[in-house]
């Protein structure tokens, strides 16, 4: 008589187990999205940080642009040859003109070539550059330009002589520059500065008499 093979017994998973995923990649998911979490929060915080202080302590200042001087240091005026009859006299002024823009922000700017002109009733008389330069925090950035009067440009205008005559002379300077901030050397803002001003100077001894400026800015 055989002995029949003994019959092996084989546990089949019930569906609740085949569902169950292995207990390691179970933990390594849990510390991804932990760690994604927090990750998200972190850059979440940071961006308000930023944008809180880009809107208070970094938020861009308008410059203050100040016309410190003006000095004549040459008017000369010298009668013409008697046969000329084109020009009765002649003129030649240097105008010095002493200009600081004030940055009130927290970050420095730095400025491009300034442009100066100085006009005689509306008329161009001179234009001057003057060099690019930065200013710190809270710092002060002066400009001093030299303007050379082109006296042919003015010659064609008949109240010349008389405002001669009546011993001052009136003008006007326009200021120019433009600079770039830089916030938390992330964010950079453009603003152009300009400072226009009416000068009256006596002609006896090249003093200002009377001088009113206004100042423009376009962030």
């Amino acid at each position: 008589m055989s002995a029949s093979p003994l019959a092996v017994s084989v546990k089949h998973p019930t569906s609740d187990e085949e569902d169950l995923p292995p207990m390691p990649i179970c933990r390594h998911r849990r510390r991804c999205l932990i760690c994604g979490g927090s990750c998200a929060a972190v850059l979440v915080i940071l961006s308000v940080v930023i944008v809180a202080l880009a809107l208070t302590v970094f938020k861009v200042k308008e410059p203050i642009m100040t016309m410190n001087s003006v000095t004549v240091q040459r008017l000369a005026i010298a009668s013409g040859a008697p046969s000329s009859t084109a020009q009765p006299f002649a003129i030649n002024m240097t105008v010095v003109a002493d200009v600081s823009v004030k940055n009130p922000n927290a970050a420095s700017v730095r400025f491009g070539a300034s442009t100066t002109a100085l006009y005689y009733r509306a008329r161009e008389m001179g234009v001057a550059r003057g060099p690019p330069g930065t200013a710190r925090a809270h710092r002060t950035f002066r400009l001093n330009v030299t303007v050379d009067v082109m006296a042919d440009r003015i010659f064609g205008d008949a109240n010349l002589f008389d405002d001669l005559a009546g011993g001052s002379i009136a003008v006007s300077t326009s200021t120019t520059v433009g600079g770039r901030v830089r916030v938390l050397g992330l964010f950079k803002r453009h603003v152009d500065v300009t400072m226009n001003c009416s000068i009256t100077m006596a002609v006896a001894n090249q003093s200002i008499v009377d001088q009113n400026c206004a100042q423009k800015v376009r962030l």
